[in-house]
């Protein structure tokens, strides 16, 4: 049975551009060749508040960092975020606006027009160091001479050179060259690759070559005609036959070799002209049409929905074909595009408008570029001729039988049919069946193995050659069969109710979940492992065993938990759900990639209805809103390459939470980081390539953790209280795994003092000594109390027991003679008497109570008028002792001991005689002199035990004893430190 076959013509929206001609640039944009580049006008989307900030100055530099100015200062753009270029001296306040500004080989070099000449200031971003200098007037032009050396000439003729090893060095000025006529100032200068100068100078040229000056013909115009305004020349261009001066009211094209007018063109809608693949291209934003010249240059239109409020200047980036513009609206760029591309773009919009607002279900496009898509309003085909309407049945799925043939999955009746693909004729499929689905189809030798709503299907060709449907299997537990793959000697069928294993023997059993329902919608193989989509539960990976491996929901970046269709390639799996399109990196650990910034990515996808076009390289999704072209290049940037570098943006340092961290936007020139004491926060900040849409990346610091880390561009990873040492830091994009690659920077973070190594070193030698001095206080504390037991028990020996032996002999005679003895009785007594006085020397001695000058002096005297109050004249004086308090017990108690036995011996040894008595505490020392007189006919008092044991106890107490018996003057004095 043969379906009848309809062909509706169908334009969408008939303007001047016809649909065949967009199908027609469909058909030729993937394989032109892009013989002549042009550039596409763009805006780089800056963070607020510099979206739509007038910028007046634009560089970029080697780094790929770029600098701007605004009315509010010197700014750096790393491609995610914006900071100040804010440096501590007085003339680089971020209040400073240059005129220009120039990067080269590590410096910043910014001019501010003065009166009477022009200001610079030179930022060595190596050594962060600000060289000033002053020039004769504004620069007109940079260019690099054969070394490298950076040149500029001032509008007063004046030749400029820098670079790092002769800063600024002032070269001849062109005026002197013979034959030089102009005397007022340039308007631009420019140096051909011949080395040949040419000097713009009121629409004029003159050309500097060998020493030789080159004039061209004057202008012939009215330089202040209302209509002339061409005063001076803003930019100029060089290519191998021609030059080009943009002035603020058109531009003039001259020949090289005549330097002769060539071409002139008058208007103020001229914004900007650069030079691609030797050729001028003039940009032009306006209704007013510039008529090319081709052999000169091209014209490029601003689109009308680009608004650059004009441009204030343009340069070209280093190492790149792209041209950064700065403008009134903000920072554009003027990136390579090739026609064929437009026209592709072009293309794709086109069809893209006819299908919105109609639900896709299914998708195929053949090599010559003719598309079928089937929606809920029916089934269309797009060719050379147009938009055709098949039929008005709902088509679920499409494979291809053979070069002219499709094989379609349909809703309702016989559930399949055939399409011939050149006349777009439909054969309905014979099936015992009166109203089936065929929502997937699976090539299967020479048959296909279909599936529908709870039944399973084998399609083949008949004897007469017409296919025909045999159902094969149905199961109420089936659900809607979603998609079928060949896993080893089995199938695998996805369908609304989980994921089944179908066998030779047509014997079906689930597999995943066992014990859960929810659909499964898409099987993805992934080396020899699987993707699923599901229903509610987002991305399922598998292994052949079914075993879960990982899951990824919307908390992980996936757009929606539906999952309708997977399709991976190159690295990347698309995932098509019911809140629009995720991309992941397979090789990254499925890292998520952020979409374009267009809302339709964000629209709900169908299932099956996903197709890959390998002679465009261009996958094709359908949604419930039409069709959706990712943008394949797009996502391949921001998956990035192998060899894609990371760069440290910047890095902050913050003492805490009330001052503003500092910002250091050359950290990435240091040798390593260093974290100074008192710095409790780091900041860091990364960024990649301008033209590279890859800003997921990985960072770990190895002494902290070896697992790698994911952050965004976008954001800056901070770490707070790092203890003090060396760490490694590492970065990389998920692309790059070669480690030559990788960002590897050493943080320092320098210890406080009492943090360092050497104060622990002094304080454990501290706490040593500590315990030293305290065993040591310990041990002589031990010493002086054995020794003060030794000395009590020798005094006790001494003293006592020779008076107590004393007393037992005379007890012993009274007992011998058996009667009292007056005179035995009276040496009792004063034995008695005299160990009594001996013991009570011993215990205050011992007494810690009388450890000051005052009990010490009073002993002395109370002692020495007992004994020499009625048999000697005493003298006792004192001098020094007023600030002295306390006094040791080992001197208190040697010195009362000295002077007891000197006061006993005066006392024992001499009549009558006159005693001295000096306690001199001074400077020098502290001296205690006792000396009396003597009879010198007497036989010296002093000699035997008595002296020995004052010497014993002088030198107990470190001191020194003089002993002096001359002139009828007997004296002893004891020397020590002073009190």
């Amino acid at each position: 049975m043969k379906k009848e076959f309809c062909k509706i013509p169908v334009f969408y929206n008939p303007k001047p551009l016809t649909f065949f001609f967009i199908f027609t640039l469909l058909l030729l944009s993937g394989g032109i060749c892009r013989a002549q580049d042009s550039y596409n006008l763009k805006k780089i989307d800056l963070p607020v508040p510099f979206k739509y900030t007038e910028v007046r100055a634009i560089r970029q530099d080697n780094d790929g960092y770029t600098w701007f100015t605004t009315s509010q200062g010197i700014w750096r753009y790393d491609g995610t975020d914006v900071q100040p270029f804010d440096i501590d001296d007085p003339d680089m306040s971020q209040r400073a606006v240059p005129d220009i500004i120039y990067c080269y080989d590590g410096y910043i070099l910014l001019f501010f027009d003065i009166s009477h000449g022009c200001k610079i200031l030179v930022y060595d971003t190596r050594t962060s160091k600000i060289i000033k200098y002053k020039i004769d007037e504004h620069p007109r032009n940079f260019f690099l001479d054969k070394k490298g050396v950076l040149q500029f000439v001032s509008a007063k003729f004046q030749l400029w050179q820098f670079s790092r090893k002769g800063l600024l060095e002032k070269g001849e000025n062109i005026t002197h060259i013979k034959g030089w006529t102009f005397n007022l100032k340039m308007d631009n200068y420019l140096v051909d690759d011949d080395g040949s100068a040419y000097v713009f100078y009121q629409q004029r040229v003159a050309r500097i070559k060998d020493g030789r000056l080159s004039f061209g013909p004057a202008a012939t115009t009215n330089l202040y005609n209302e209509y002339k305004l061409h005063t001076y020349a803003k930019n100029v261009l060089c290519s191998h036959k021609y030059l080009l001066a943009r002035y603020s009211s058109g531009f003039i094209v001259y020949d090289k070799h005549t330097l002769k007018k060539i071409y002139e063109y008058d208007g103020i809608d001229v914004q900007a002209a650069y030079l691609t693949n030797n050729h001028f291209v003039v940009v032009q934003n306006g209704n007013n049409k510039i008529h090319p010249a081709d052999s000169l240059f091209t014209v490029q239109q601003v689109p009308p929905e680009i608004n650059t409020g004009g441009i204030k200047e343009y340069v070209p980036e280093p190492g790149s074909p792209r041209i950064l513009i700065a403008a009134e609206k903000g920072v554009f760029e003027l990136v390579p595009n090739a026609t064929a591309v437009d026209a592709d773009n072009a293309a794709k919009k086109a069809i893209v408008d006819f299908f919105k607002g109609k639900s896709i279900r299914s998708i195929y496009r053949l090599e010559n570029g003719k598309l079928y898509a089937g929606t809920y309003n029916g089934f269309y085909s797009l060719d050379r001729g147009g938009v055709h309407t098949i039929f008005h049945t709902v088509v679920y799925c499409m494979s291809r039988l053979n070069n002219n043939t499709l094989l379609l999955g349909t809703e309702g009746g016989s559930g399949f049919a055939t399409i011939n693909t050149e006349t777009d004729q439909v054969e309905l499929m014979n099936n015992k069946s009166n109203f089936i689905y065929g929502f997937s189809l699976l090539k299967d030798g020479n048959s296909y193995l279909a599936g529908g709503a709870y039944n399973l299907y084998r399609l083949q060709t008949q004897p007469d050659k017409q296919w025909q449907a045999q159902l094969i299997l149905h199961s109420d537990t089936l659900g809607a069969v979603k998609q079928i793959i060949a896993v080893k000697n089995n199938w695998w069928v996805a369908t609304s109710l989980g994921l089944f294993s179908l066998d030779k023997n047509n014997q079906i059993k689930k597999i995943f979940p066992l014990h859960e329902n929810y659909g499964v919608y898409a099987i993805q193989k992934d080396g020899n492992n699987f993707w699923l989509g599901t229903a509610a539960h987002g991305l399922i990976k598998i292994d052949k065993n079914c075993k879960i491996l990982s899951q990824l929901k919307f908390s992980d970046g996936l757009a929606g938990d539906f999952v309708y269709s997977l399709f991976k390639i190159n690295g990347l799996l698309y995932a098509g759900t019911n809140q629009g399109l995720s991309v992941f990196n397979t090789n990254s650990g499925m890292q998520s990639i952020n979409p374009p910034d267009d809302p339709q990515y964000s629209e709900e996808l169908n299932h099956s209805a996903i197709f890959y076009d390998e002679t465009q390289q261009q996958l094709i999704f359908g949604g419930v809103n039409g069709l959706l072209f990712p943008d394949m290049e797009y996502y391949a940037s921001a998956k990035g390459k192998e060899t894609d570098v990371i760069k440290l943006a910047y890095v902050k340092k913050g003492a805490n939470g009330v001052e503003a961290p500092k910002t250091d936007l050359f950290a990435y020139l240091q040798k390593s980081i260093v974290l100074d004491p008192g710095y409790l926060f780091m900041g860091l900040k990364f960024s990649g390539n301008l033209a590279s849409h890859q800003h997921n990346f990985l960072f770990r610091i190895n002494e902290i953790d070896t697992l790698w880390h994911k952050s965004s561009l976008n954001n800056e990873i901070s770490f707070y209280g790092l203890a003090p040492g060396t760490y490694t830091l590492q970065a990389r994009f998920p692309s790059v795994i070669d480690k030559r690659y990788w960002f590897t920077k050493t943080i320092i973070v320098v210890p406080h003092f009492y943090q360092s190594l050497l104060f622990k070193l002094i304080m454990a030698l501290l706490i040593a000594l500590i315990i030293y001095a305290a065993w040591l206080y310990r041990v002589s504390k031990i010493r002086n109390e054995h020794l003060l037991r030794t000395t009590i028990a020798s005094d006790l020996h001494d003293e006592i027991g020779s008076a107590l032996t004393r007393i037992s002999l005379s007890s012993e005679l009274m007992n011998i003679k058996q009667q009292m003895d007056a005179n035995v009785v009276e040496r009792i007594s004063t034995d008695s008497k005299r160990a009594i006085a001996s013991i009570s020397d011993i215990i205050w001695s011992v007494d810690a109570r009388n450890d000051n000058k005052d009990d010490l002096i009073l002993r002395m005297k109370e002692h020495a008028y007992n004994m020499l109050d009625e048999i000697a004249t005493v003298n006792f004086e004192v001098h020094g002792l007023d600030k002295v308090v306390n006094l040791p017990q080992l001197t208190r108690q040697n010195i009362y001991l000295i002077f007891k036995e000197a006061i006993n011996n005066i006392a024992k040894h001499n009549v009558n005689p006159q005693v001295w008595i000096i306690l001199n505490n001074q400077l020098t020392g502290m001296t205690i002199t006792i000396k009396n007189t003597i009879d010198t006919r007497q036989k010296p008092a002093f000699a035997g035990q008595g002296l020995k044991n004052m010497q014993m106890r002088v030198q107990r107490m470190k001191a020194a004893l003089d002993i002096v018996n001359e002139g009828g003057i007997f004296s002893i004095t004891i020397k020590m430190k002073r009190w």
